[in-house]
């Protein structure tokens, strides 16, 4: 199969480690959105816009040798996965760490290092996401978040077998969306085997300067979430009480570039600390097609690391 002439090339520099991730062509939260896009023509579509890193989804399948003969094909790899687990109730973790070791096993069997996972969408929170209350009414209290990270340091000693890091998804719609809720985390998390997988657009989403968090907890990064959010359609989700899924449907989450989670800065913070970490490009819905747009939200941060490039040598 022929490489795109897109694929990453250039040496002067160690760039940013771009990929992409399922979500853009087919979205689980709105499995019925637009036609689904089968493995392996989905890896077509990932390379036709310009990427070779990607994270693996369940609906790729679990042959193992299958996944790794198609993607080796097109010179691609698997990063890691997404995974939603009950992390707040122990009857039910206890079920998910069951259900959660042949996917991890996958993942080892196809060369992914990655399991990112967030605590489940809880519909309560899913009604008032992008509008979190302040005073953590509707937050964990003390006892829930021990029970969270003690579980997560669990499933991180049963990923360790499987050479697996673990990251936590901050995700509107869940207990850990808000800025004050991240915090919360974080400073629980200081002692953990697991880090952040820190996605801009949720935490935009929530409230928060996705910007101003990085350059804080940049060495608490070990994952990146890359997308941007609509501000307009965030102020009208709050206005009209739309629902996380609402939103969605609404195009919450924007073109790279053209919204509120200052994506420009990141690139330069992330390029000026020579970030080690995956950034996976994401935008959950889009009005336009989907490979298009990949490719379209690529080059943009493409365009924003060689603007980085242009600023420092112009200052040397």
């Amino acid at each position: 199969m022929a490489v795109n002439s897109t694929r990453e090339t250039d040496t002067q520099r160690e760039r940013l480690r771009i990929g992409t991730a399922p979500v853009n062509w087919n979205n689980n939260d709105l499995p019925n959105w637009r036609p689904f896009v089968p493995f392996p023509r989905i890896l077509d579509e990932m390379l036709a816009a310009g990427y070779v890193e990607t994270e693996w989804d369940e609906r790729f399948g679990t042959d193992v040798d299958f996944l790794n003969r198609e993607r080796s094909a097109r010179g691609m790899t698997f990063t890691g996965a997404y995974r939603w687990l009950d992390f707040v109730n122990d009857e039910a973790f206890e079920r998910d760490l069951e259900l959660v070791r042949p996917f991890m096993e996958t993942l080892q069997g196809i060369g992914a290092r990655h399991l990112i996972v967030a605590d489940s969408l809880r519909p309560h929170r899913v009604a008032i996401a992008g509008s979190v209350p302040a005073d953590s009414s509707a937050s964990l209290d003390d006892s829930a978040y021990r029970r969270l990270v003690d579980n997560l340091d669990r499933l991180a000693g049963a990923a360790s077998s499987f050479d697996l890091s673990v990251h936590y998804h901050n995700h509107a719609g869940s207990y850990i969306e808000s800025p004050r809720e991240v915090a919360s985390l974080m400073d629980r998390l200081i002692d953990s085997r697991v880090d952040l997988c820190f996605d801009t657009g949720h935490y935009a989403f929530g409230g928060g300067d996705a910007h101003d968090f990085i350059a804080i907890h940049r060495s608490s990064i070990g994952y990146l979430h890359l997308k941007d959010v609509d501000g307009d359609v965030l102020a009208e989700a709050r206005a009209q009480e739309w629902n996380f899924l609402d939103a969605l449907r609404h195009y919450i989450f924007s073109p790279i570039g053209t919204g509120n989670a200052r994506i420009r800065d990141i690139i330069d913070l992330l390029s000026s600390v020579a970030f080690q970490g995956h950034v996976i490009i994401e935008q959950d819905t889009c009005q336009d097609d989907s490979t298009l747009n990949a490719r379209a939200n690529l080059d943009m941060v493409r365009r924003f690391e060689a603007a980085v490039d242009s600023t420092r040598r112009t200052a040397s």
